[in-house]
């Protein structure tokens, strides 16, 4: 299996294909499995690289829910992945990162290492920062909310196969397209049960100053972006109007019959946009 030893752990990753890397990065509660419908794909155009975040697969984790704030940072999951392209000897990438994890993460990444990004893609989630006093889930309509608080409190009793079953109940995140598909549900439960609870129960926070970092240098270099969301996902709109006030440059494109999850519920439509995306980019329509 490849590992690399970086930033003090182990990261799990596999990569495929030969040319220009394209890199993907997942999403809490998931790991490379995250993008079973697209890697291979990506490897027949690209240098496809996806690997477990730290807490996720077969990545690192810490037992200890003492040290997971200090373990689980934006600034730590940026920099494993900078010294996992170092390993891998790649200088600059296409970068993909899925919701609230991997968008913050390769935000993040990009904001410390912008000349190793050739074109950023944020899938599902805007900059999700959250204002000083107030908790991440605070951000959240109640709905949602109310969900996440009770998704925390079986994983913190019951462990991540129970949080798996009472996610049938809260639906947070889970729309049709996930409960119809058994294919689907079955991926979701291998990834629940190979995620740490104190991962899910640790969830980084993204501070305004960090964000303000980011947006700084979004607008200072100019970087390709294009932002996907599902049209089932809560409140599209909302998140394409905020990532564009923070980035007037960022280009978006909601895709259809997908919520949340677009690489898993729709492929096709999800792969296809990268691909034109990326074309794009080389052709310069994105400069």
């Amino acid at each position: 299996m490849p590992t690399a030893q970086v930033n003090g752990i182990e990261i799990y990753y596999e990569e495929a294909g030969e040319g220009e890397p394209l890199v993907l990065v997942h999403n809490v509660i998931a790991n490379i499995h995250s993008y079973d419908y697209n890697f291979p794909v990506f490897a027949k155009n690209f240098r496809t690289i996806r690997f477990d975040l730290r807490g996720h697969g077969r990545s690192s984790k810490v037992d200890n829910e003492a040290d997971a704030p200090a373990y689980y940072t934006y600034e730590n999951t940026a920099e494993d992945l900078y010294q996992l392209l170092k390993h891998l000897g790649i200088e600059s990438c296409y970068l993909l990162g899925q919701a609230y994890w991997g968008v913050s993460t390769v935000s993040t990444f990009y904001a410390r290492h912008p000349q190793m990004v050739k074109a950023l893609i944020p899938v599902g989630c805007e900059l999700l920062a959250t204002p000083e006093g107030q908790g991440l889930f605070d951000m959240l309509d109640d709905e949602l909310r109310q969900g996440f608080i009770k998704l925390h409190e079986v994983a913190r009793n019951e462990g991540m196969e129970a949080v798996f079953e009472a996610r049938k109940q809260t639906k947070t995140f889970w729309g049709d397209k996930v409960f119809n598909s058994p294919h689907i549900m079955e991926l979701f439960k291998q990834m629940y049960r190979e995620t740490s609870p104190i991962t899910f129960l640790n969830f980084p926070i993204m501070s305004p100053a960090l964000k303000q970092e980011i947006v700084d240098a979004f607008n200072d270099n100019q970087v390709p972006m294009m932002m996907l969301m599902g049209e089932q996902d809560p409140e599209p709109d909302k998140n394409i109007a905020v990532m564009k006030r923070d980035y007037p440059n960022c280009h978006a494109l909601t895709l259809s019959d997908c919520g949340h999850y677009i690489a898993l519920e729709n492929p096709d439509d999800f792969n296809r946009a990268v691909l034109n995306f990326i074309a794009g980019v080389r052709s310069g329509l994105y400069s």
